[in-house]
């Protein structure tokens, strides 16, 4: 595997990471959202190419959210690595087709806010408002396809199922 087949993946990442705490003018609840973007990049990569984009790329993306958010250092690396573990396993499930890809996503992603709530009200020893968890739910789940857009023009392999003969159809 060339050392390009991974630095993509991982800058893709990166990037979302970085603009995902740049200060964009946004009120408090949709500044949540953006740290959930990442995870768009994180399921693209590790559900079509899990060989492509190692556990620690999300580690470090959720690091560099936490650290420039100043949010609680491990929130974002624990979201980020629960996200890849579901990206890495839907790759088991094959799909084909953009609105197949789309729900598979938005699938993983409800279970996704359903675990970072947890995590946030576990943090916070008392029951987190789940409004924002859903307004981040909503505003990734509908940015998905513009992402996963830009992310295939920078895919140059094409998606190998896990299984072939599931999709064969044998």
């Amino acid at each position: 595997m060339r050392a390009s087949d991974q630095l993509v993946p991982a800058l893709a990442t990166g990037t979302l990471a970085v603009l995902a705490v740049l200060p964009w003018g946004l009120p408090a609840d949709g500044r949540f959202v953006l740290p959930f973007l990442p995870v768009v990049a994180i399921h693209y990569w590790s559900s079509r190419h899990p060989e492509r984009l190692s556990a620690a790329v999300p580690f470090v993306a959720g690091l560099v959210v936490d650290v420039l958010s100043n949010g609680p250092l491990g929130y974002w690396p624990l979201i980020y690595l629960v996200s890849y573990m579901l990206g890495v396993e839907a790759h088991r499930f094959p799909v084909s087709g953009p609105a197949a890809r789309w729900a598979q996503f938005t699938g993983v992603l409800l279970a996704l806010v359903i675990a970072a709530w947890c995590v946030a009200s576990l943090y916070h020893f008392a029951i987190s408002d789940w409004r924002p968890f859903a307004w981040a739910f909503w505003v990734t789940a509908l940015s998905y396809p513009a992402i996963a857009f830009v992310l295939r023009a920078l895919d140059p392999a094409p998606v190998r199922p896990a299984n072939d003969r599931l999709v064969r159809g044998v």
